[in-house]
């Protein structure tokens, strides 16, 4: 008996020696299969779509979780992150968001007024449809983009008033390019969808920077003057009409407290009508005339010292001498 020692080959062929070759193919060659088989299982994760190929011709596409396909060279899949909001930029000269397929370049534009502005606009987007994202399209995302936003632009642009793009309409206007810009891509079939657009500045020409300033000041300045007219008038005018509701009603107090008065008088007149004329029945209208003329005189002349004198059954006259000699002493 040697005493070498034994290779771990040597072993192991020992071991299995009992085995038949057959037997030992076919062991290898299902485990082989099955490797192969198990190479089909993937996984989608969350925000993201996979599509499948069947020798190059797109066979479905899949959601989140696991999946299985015919292993490779049958079956192949992509998957794209369709949950990641992606970002381009319009008019903006940017080193850092160079892309190769384009160069950034401004984008002047006419307005309705034929006033040149240049535009700078910021576009987010997700891709909505992997297989058309993939597929449908041999041209650059940010390119295409670029392009439909650009000619949304040109189109409304050319519609509104500079002013208006810079005051009213801006809101409006950014809406109305996203639906514009939104439809060419679906025409184009390209799986993008624009989540947002936004105008980031309206600027002058270099050339015409200064004129369009003074425009600007010249503009906040009468925003400010109508402004301040707006809050002048509102402080004023509340004001004026609680002095005319004060005056209305004085007014109207004043009325109430005369026609009172006259409806009191008119009362009062009738009561000594009515007295007056029982009185003539009973007593001689002269009487009650000189009675009303003396209390009259009473209420006229109040504080002055008065005489009754008889008049003289003969007509003549009265002798009022006796009157400033009452003065003097």
């Amino acid at each position: 008996m040697s005493d070498e020692p034994k290779s771990p080959l040597s072993d192991i062929a020992e071991a299995f020696r009992h085995l038949r070759p057959t037997v030992v193919v076919i062991v290898l060659f299902l485990a082989a299969a099955g490797i192969y088989i198990m190479t089909g299982f993937y996984t989608v994760k969350p925000g993201e779509q996979g599509v499948v190929k069947r020798f190059g011709r797109i066979l479905r596409t899949v959601n989140p979780g696991a999946n299985y396909r015919l292993p490779w060279p049958i079956d192949s899949v992509e998957i794209v992150n369709i949950g990641e909001v992606r970002r381009a930029e319009v008019g903006l000269l940017l080193p850092e968001h160079e892309h190769p397929a384009f160069l950034p370049e401004k984008i002047q534009l006419l307005t309705g007024d034929e006033n040149v502005i240049n535009v700078e606009a910021i576009v987010h987007y997700q891709i909505k449809d992997a297989a058309r994202y993939l597929y449908r399209v041999n041209f650059s995302e940010e390119r295409l983009l670029h392009n439909a936003v650009t000619a949304a632009l040109v189109e409304l642009i050319g519609q509104i008033g500079v002013d208006d793009i810079l005051t009213t309409e801006k809101i409006a206007a950014q809406g109305k390019i996203l639906w514009k810009a939104q439809k060419v891509l679906d025409e184009y079939e390209s799986g993008l969808q624009i989540t947002a657009f936004n105008i980031k500045a309206i600027v002058p020409p270099t050339e015409v920077a200064d004129a369009f300033r003074d425009v600007m000041t010249a503009r906040e300045d009468k925003e400010q003057s109508i402004n301040q007219a707006k809050g002048y008038s509102n402080s004023i005018i509340p004001e004026a009409r609680g002095k005319a509701r004060e005056m209305v009603s004085e007014a109207e107090g004043y009325r109430i407290r005369v026609v009172n008065e006259a409806n009191g008088d008119a009362t009062r007149f009738d009561a000594m009508l009515a007295e007056y004329q029982k009185n003539s029945k009973i007593y001689s209208e002269d009487v009650t005339l000189h009675r009303l003329y003396l209390e009259t005189m009473e209420k006229i002349l109040p504080r002055m010292k008065k005489y009754v004198l008889r008049a003289s059954t003969r007509g003549g006259k009265v002798n009022l001498k006796f009157l400033s000699r009452q003065k003097e002493d």
